[in-house]
């Protein structure tokens, strides 16, 4: 994960007014499920937004350009008191029982020294330090495969302004309010919170293949043309067993399904997140 600072004495405004979740409302000391989105509600970052304090909030991305995403705030700053950076720290993995010091819990900031953590289940934490850790996680596959059992997507290039937050299932996580005040995308998701109609959502999978699918990868009914979702995720599981999230359309529940690029692929919907 890369990591971009937001500082300064507007910091928490700037980022109330360009980012989906309600930030005014985070304490000091904890963190927040948030994304950055498209006048037209569709994703192009999503990230854990941890506010140290009221001038100073720091954004650990779940996929993308930290360099595009700094550059793109940047031309929102304007008249704003606010410096947008991307830090140097190393961001890892952390699992329960390579855990030093005091774990983090609920939405709360671990701080210990130069190193901080949160929680990402009771059994993962994702730690921030200034140098590598001794008990970083290496196994990055281990790693991905456990946030698709738990529904955590990250957001590759390849979907970015390209899926509602409802498809991603960052409803579910809370990354998403309808009570604050105006951002990118607010309308949208007001719309769909009080009318309805959204009609795709996210999805874990079990696919049988010997490629591992690419996010973005079109999903298909089988034995018709029309698309049903995409991959977000993949991860080995074992042998040539694969675990995915997916966008997955309501429709295609109960329905046999294929991966355009792989016909041959035998798919299993294990969980649909809601």
């Amino acid at each position: 994960m890369a990591l971009l600072e937001v500082t300064g004495p507007d910091a928490v405004a700037f980022a109330q007014a360009q980012f989906s979740n309600d930030v005014p409302s985070l304490a000091d000391g904890r963190w927040q499920w948030n994304a950055w989105l498209s006048p037209q509600g569709r994703v192009r970052f999503f990230f854990h937004l941890l506010r140290d304090n009221a001038q100073h909030l720091r954004l650990l991305l779940r996929g993308g350009d930290p360099a595009e995403l700094r550059d793109s705030l940047q031309r929102f700053v304007l008249r704003s008191k606010v410096q947008i950076r991307i830090a140097g720290d190393y961001v890892h993995g952390v699992d329960h029982a390579e855990f030093r010091g005091d774990a983090p819990s609920g939405d709360f900031i671990a701080t210990r020294a130069d190193t901080s953590a949160i929680a990402l289940t009771a059994e993962r934490y994702i730690s921030i330090s200034p140098q590598v850790a001794a008990d970083a996680t290496d196994d990055i596959s281990r790693w991905t495969l456990a946030d698709i059992r738990d529904g955590f997507p990250t957001i590759a290039r390849e979907l970015e302004d390209a899926a509602l937050p409802q498809w991603l299932g960052l409803d579910r996580l809370g990354a998403v309010s309808v009570k604050k005040g105006c951002y990118p995308g607010q309308e949208i998701m007001s719309r769909l919170h009080f009318k309805g109609g959204n009609k795709r959502s996210l999805c874990r999978l079990a696919i049988q293949t010997a490629t591992l699918p690419s996010p973005g990868w079109p999903i298909a009914l089988r034995g018709e043309s029309a698309h049903a979702g995409q991959i977000v995720m993949a991860a080995r599981a074992d042998g040539a067993r694969c675990e995915a999230l997916a966008i997955l359309a309501h429709a295609a529940d109960d329905k046999p399904l294929s991966l355009d690029a792989d016909l041959t692929a035998k798919i299993d919907l294990l969980q649909r997140f809601e």
